[in-house]
């Protein structure tokens, strides 16, 4: 029971990481949807 304050840091060290990343997945995601809207209304534009 003396580890109990290590075992609770790492937990929220790697929850925090997970939600970092899926954070920044998302945000990725977004900027693709973004540039693909970006290009398909460009190809409609010239075809």
């Amino acid at each position: 029971m003396d580890n109990l304050g290590f075992l609770f840091a790492a937990n929220v060290v790697v929850w925090g990481g997970i939600i970092y990343y899926v954070y920044t997945i998302q945000r990725r995601n977004r900027a693709l949807e973004k540039d693909l809207g970006l290009l398909k209304e460009t190809l409609n534009k010239e075809g």
